[in-house]
């Protein structure tokens, strides 16, 4: 199995965790409503607790170089969060949803340098992490151009693993991002009815919803 789908895999058993700990704090934190907001980690990207949209808050990278919406009931993971200066940020980010028999995990990589013009060499090392050989679609969004991908990845006869891929690259500044959303159903022995396209347009949504501060 690849390395980086074994960290995912890995990554999303211990998001599950967090997320089943923060549930019983609730009676005994104020913030009691979303586990974005009952996370102490996570709380300290959220820009307020007001929604966005219904289901997402505001993120705001600890770079201060870009915002996104982020799903309130989806917590960072502290353990491979890594900020270098300004100019640097890896996030982690993902949730279980038992009630559907599914789970999603989100990795990020924030940098802010010419070499993010570099667009054939930054393509390749995405396609490279996630095992990708095809091509990208092109398109340009706002203040944005996106690079987007996607794939299907085999676990076994019973598992899978849907894979949403996009570097996203500002058209007015050197300040990029290289994102993946993969998501697979949490319980390889129940019914798993995990829809691609519905899957695909959370991961666009993440993806579209990126702003990169001037």
């Amino acid at each position: 199995m690849k390395q980086w789908l074994t960290l995912v895999i890995i990554s999303m058993l211990m998001l599950g965790g967090c997320s089943g700990v923060d549930k019983k704090k609730q009676g005994d934190n104020q913030f009691q409503d979303t586990i974005a907001l009952q996370d102490e980690f996570t709380r300290e990207f959220i820009k307020s607790p007001k929604e966005v949209e219904d289901g997402y808050y505001l993120f705001e990278s600890k770079t201060g170089g870009y915002t996104m919406w982020f799903p309130v009931n989806a917590n960072m993971d502290q353990s491979f969060y890594h900020r270098r200066d300004d100019k640097y940020e890896e996030i982690n980010f993902g949730e279980t949803i038992k009630s559907k028999n599914l789970e999603y995990f989100v990795v990020g990589r924030y940098e802010d340098k010419k070499s993010t013009k570099l667009i054939d060499i930054n393509l390749e090392m995405l396609a490279k992490s996630n095992g990708y050989e095809g091509n990208f679609e092109k398109y340009t969004l706002k203040d944005n151009t996106i690079y987007y991908a996607e794939k299907v990845e085999e676990i076994n006869e019973n598992q899978f693993i849907y894979v949403y891929f996009s570097y996203i690259v500002s058209n007015n500044t050197n300040k990029a991002i290289s994102i993946t959303y993969s998501s697979t159903c949490s319980n390889k022995d129940s019914k798993c009815t995990l829809n691609r396209s519905v899957e695909r347009e959370k991961a666009k949504k993440l993806f579209h919803s990126i702003k990169f501060v001037k």
